[in-house]
């Protein structure tokens, strides 16, 4: 037999499923009459009232688990930072664990979560990360909300940045400015923002009739030293790029550094658009181009979701994306011709 739930009541009665949650408990807070038709509603349903499980959900230990995925990387820093002001202003405890890309860490802070009888967790899972390696969460019972990265063939609430989009206006912007060799810089293809960035680059490409060459991505570490450590291998492609979408505005700030190391001019002879707009990236000289969803954003939306569920909310999951705004600076610049200081193979 079909569980009824507080919602079909709520439509049902014609109010909100705060107030079916209310009346049900016998709170003074609900008019007589209202309570009336609230509980008349249940019964036409067949709701039975749960006095037991009442009980145990009520037993809270007002304690937010989070989970980030590597609190190196600036992106995730600011998120947490937001995460926790949210967390302050409705009274909770934050219990935070950093399972810097490690499955197996992830694992344990997530077992240690479920001990300490957290209400809700954060998640920003690690890569490699599987459907399978999140079960223990569904069959615990306890809410959670994924951030930044999702799991493919996984349903489950989500909230980040709008990738694809946002890599596809980047790339299409270059592609305006004149720009036919480019490439794509940093990070790897184990997450779903690099899958899903990495989409909206082909996207752009494709609808412009521009073949993408052999080599047009480069994986590397999201950090600095690894946007750098990337710069000679885009330089030796045949066919030289012109510009480059990076993966985080972290590795765009190496890019530019491995540039400038060697005579080429990042906004200059060489057009170069980063992710996240963190806020360094407007001080970085020249300041960065890059899709702006501020990680404090992703973070808040993230917080309150899970507050919602918490606060017994029992709709379907949902999957909500921040709009990726293109923020053009100095970075992003029209294609050079002639007198870029770039050795183009085929000119």
């Amino acid at each position: 037999m079909k569980k009824v739930k507080l919602n079909e009541i709520a439509r049902a009665a014609g109010v909100s499923r705060s107030t079916v949650s209310l009346a049900l408990r016998g709170s003074p807070l609900i008019a007589k009459p209202t309570a009336e038709r609230v509980r008349e509603a249940a019964q036409q349903l067949g709701y039975v009232y749960n006095r037991t499980a009442a009980a145990l959900r009520n037993r809270k230990t007002h304690t937010i688990g989070l989970v980030e995925a590597n609190f190196k990387n600036p992106f995730f820093a600011a998120m947490s930072e937001s995460v926790e002001r949210e967390i302050e202003l409705r009274d909770k405890a934050l219990l935070f664990v950093d399972s810097a890309e490690s499955l197996e860490r992830q694992q344990k802070a997530i077992q240690l979560m479920l001990e300490h009888g957290v209400d809700g967790i954060l998640l920003c899972p690690v890569k490699h990360t599987t459907p399978e390696h999140l079960e223990i969460l569904k069959k615990a019972g306890v809410p959670f909300v994924l951030f930044s990265r999702y799991i493919p063939r996984f349903d489950a609430d989500y909230v980040g940045a709008a990738n694809v989009e946002g890599a596809y206006q980047a790339v299409r912007r270059m592609i305006q400015l004149g720009h036919r060799k480019i490439v794509f810089v940093g990070g790897e293809p184990f997450t779903s923002p690099w899958l899903d960035r990495v989409k909206g680059f082909k996207k752009a490409m494709q609808e412009a009739g521009i073949e993408l060459s052999t080599h047009w991505y480069f994986c590397s570490e999201v950090s600095v030293a690894g946007g750098a450590s990337k710069v000679d291998e885009v330089l030796q492609i045949q066919s030289t790029p012109t510009a480059a979408l990076c993966y985080s505005d972290t590795v765009a700030f190496g890019f530019m550094l491995g540039l400038e190391r060697r005579g080429i001019r990042p906004g200059r002879d060489f057009a170069v658009v980063g992710f996240d707009d963190l806020p360094e990236s407007k001080l970085w000289r020249p300041p960065l181009a890059t899709l702006a969803c501020p990680p404090s954003r992703v973070g808040s939306m993230a917080t309150r979701m899970l507050i919602e569920r918490l606060d017994g909310d029992e709709g379907p999951p949902r999957r909500v994306e921040i709009q990726s705004i293109l923020v053009h600076r100095e970075s992003l610049c029209p294609v050079m011709e002639h007198g870029s200081g770039i050795t183009r193979i085929d000119e």
